[in-house]
């Protein structure tokens, strides 16, 4: 993960690389979001450990941007959003946005998504975004399809979403 770009600043909340000592209020955050981690790891029994291996996978990686939501207001950590930066064949892909069941339904999601395409709009210069939706997380497609995602069904059978990032 590039360290030079620790924040990305939006009018209701902001993005910024998490450290280790933050780990205690992500769990939480997953805490209170049951269904997108029990469809993410297939179970509803809270795994602090879990948690742990998926934010060290992400920090490790440096096509990898792993990324605390928190609010303007409050500075509250009320969320994390996992973007990859690709190959020419996937140039940008959502691994994950994950909201506190209490934070969702009032733009913070939609406004840390904006902020996150705008950074690979001018860092990379990347065209489109695609996403991972765990299966059975049906607020996750919901969620995407608002946002302008489109469900792009594979030869596979697996579902992609898509959408077109325009620069301004």
């Amino acid at each position: 993960m590039s360290s030079t770009t620790t924040r990305l600043d939006g009018p209701i909340v902001y993005l910024e690389v998490p450290g280790p000592e933050h780990l205690p209020t992500i769990w939480k955050v997953y805490l209170d979001a049951p269904d997108y981690f029990e469809a993410l790891l297939g179970t509803s029994d809270f795994d602090p450990v879990a948690i742990e291996m998926l934010y060290e996978d992400a920090i490790s990686d440096e096509n990898r941007y792993y990324f605390a939501v928190r609010r303007n207001d409050t500075k509250a950590l009320i969320g994390t959003l996992e973007v990859e930066v690709g190959t020419s064949e996937l140039p940008a892909v959502l691994r994950g946005l994950v909201l506190a069941q209490s934070e969702r339904g009032h733009g913070y999601g939609r406004a840390a998504l904006e902020l996150v395409e705008r950074f690979l709009v001018d860092e990379f210069g990347v065209t489109a975004i695609t996403a991972e939706v765990p299966p059975g997380y049906d607020d996750g497609g919901r969620f995407l399809e608002a946002m302008g995602f489109r469900e792009r069904r594979l030869k596979s059978g697996d579902v992609r979403w898509i959408k077109r990032i325009e620069s301004e």
